[in-house]
């Protein structure tokens, strides 16, 4: 099952058939809306589900922030523009986040 896109940029798109999940492009957005949007994001995935942010720049508090929580979070290196796409998932039933 697929999370609902609450994107505040274009509609978000899958990743691939293996791992299914929705990106949102936070990079318009001021501060702390990217956070703010990426942690509800990750509060409403199931065990196992996974969404991608694309953020302006690498989030560092924000990957401190879904640890804490439990969530596994990795960031791919950044793109041209210095923004950075973060692969948040929750961990499935018996995981634990890494």
């Amino acid at each position: 099952m697929c999370l609902t896109c609450i994107s505040a940029g274009p509609p978000g798109k899958r990743c691939n058939d293996a791992m299914t999940c929705d990106e949102l492009d936070l990079r318009q957005l001021a501060a702390p809306e990217p956070m703010v949007r990426a942690l509800e994001a990750a509060d409403r995935l199931a065990p196992g589900e996974s969404v991608a942010v694309l953020a302006p720049m690498l989030p560092r508090p924000l990957l401190m922030e879904l640890a804490a929580l439990g969530f596994e979070a990795e960031p791919e290196p950044a793109l041209p523009d210095g923004s950075v796409r973060v692969v948040i998932r929750r961990p499935g039933d018996g995981e634990a986040a890494a």
